[in-house]
């Protein structure tokens, strides 16, 4: 079987986890300040962790998406990551960025990406519509050498803090999904209203919905071709959805040593709650889940290498993977009892943050769809 993780894949997990455990678990109050935010980011970028796709000559390794897949894992074995939402799994732009950057594009923002400095977002979810990317409404005309930028964005993950906007505007509204392109708007251009959105299970996410009145940028922050946008959005949504599923798969993982280790302990009625039939049943199914999670992900990820993964194999992934970590999670919360209940429990806070994978990213219902489609 091919070797899916190399050392240095390795190498650089080891460094993520020592990272969030230092950075992410403990001091997450900070995702409550924008200063908090920036600093956080720009010690992930000290530490080596951002931006690893670009090139040497953009201070990046050159490496490959499996460090992203990484970030998900570790993201989610990481309990911080339940209350401050997917973080540095963003970097995801950082892709879009290397792939579909002008040389002079990557110039301006790859370096600030890397180290930290430079956080961005990928505003395109609208409030009139959810998973209906052809649906957006948010438009940006051409006047002269300018974009002008009206509409609105919602739900968008470092929405509120990002510092470089890849948005996904209509500039053929006409023309529907084909008329979309994605344009870079650093989040500082008169005109972009940020506001922090307050999710379940994410308390302290940089989640945020934006505002565009009037937003003029140069005809020179067209990222790729205009009216392109869906299809670049297409191409990269294979990986976003890789990187959902390793989420799930990290926080699954972590959930079962909680609970492995608090059933080992905790007693009632004279014997600890491991000993009960009924507990070893429901461990039993947990595990099942779990190792199949990592053969799905796995094989996915082993066909990613070798070019042969399809859409539709991602999106299944993605479905399975986030109603498996939503069966789990409602497992082992039950095998904690009362204990499940106290919000400051680390299975209490992964609970509640898993319920937003069967919705964004596109919903278990929109996943349905797409593999329904595959079929014919």
């Amino acid at each position: 079987m091919p070797t899916i993780y190399s050392t240095e894949h390795e190498v650089f997990r080891h460094s993520l986890r020592r990272f969030l455990d230092k950075e992410l678990v403990k001091p997450y109050e900070r995702f409550n300040t924008k200063d908090g935010v920036d600093q956080f980011w720009r010690k992930a970028g000290d530490a080596g962790l951002l931006g690893s796709c670009f090139a040497p000559e953009y201070g990046g390794a050159g490496g490959d998406f499996v460090f992203n897949v990484i970030i998900g894992e570790e993201v989610g074995r990481s309990v911080g990551s339940a209350y401050v939402g997917s973080v540095i799994m963003s970097d995801l732009t950082s892709h879009i960025l290397n792939r579909f950057g002008t040389d002079e594009q990557k110039a301006l923002y790859a370096p600030g990406m890397i180290s930290g400095e430079i956080h961005a977002a990928m505003p395109l979810t609208e409030p009139s519509g959810g998973s209906d990317v052809a649906a957006i409404k948010t438009v940006a005309i051409r006047e002269g050498d300018e974009y002008v930028i009206n509409g609105s964005k919602a739900f968008i993950s470092n929405g509120a803090y990002a510092k470089l906007l890849f948005l996904a505007a209509k500039t053929d509204p006409a023309k529907g999904a084909s008329g979309i392109s994605l344009i870079l708007v650093p989040a500082d251009t008169p005109g972009v209203v940020q506001q922090k959105m307050a999710l379940i299970g994410w308390p302290m996410g940089d989640t945020g919905q934006l505002f565009f009145t009037d937003v003029r940028v140069p005809a020179s922050n067209l990222l790729g071709q205009e009216r392109k946008g869906m299809e670049m959005l297409m191409s990269i949504l294979m990986q976003d959805r890789l990187q959902v599923g390793s989420r799930c798969q990290g926080a699954v993982e972590l959930a079962l040593d909680l609970t492995l280790d608090y059933v080992k302990h905790r007693k009632a009625f004279g014997q600890r709650v491991l000993d009960f039939q009924n507990t070893q049943f429901v461990l039993a199914e947990i595990r099942t889940d779990v190792e199949a999670g990592r053969a799905f992900l796995d094989q996915c990820m082993m066909k990613l290498q070798e070019g042969t993964l399809t859409m539709a194999g991602a999106t299944m992934l993605k479905l399975w993977m986030s109603e498996m970590e939503g069966r789990v999670m409602d497992k082992c919360l039950q095998l904690f009892g009362g204990a499940g209940l106290l919000e400051d429990m680390p299975i209490s806070r992964m609970y509640t943050a898993a319920r937003v994978q069967r919705i964004y990213s596109g919903t278990s219902e929109m996943q349905k769809v797409g593999i329904a489609r595959s079929l014919s």
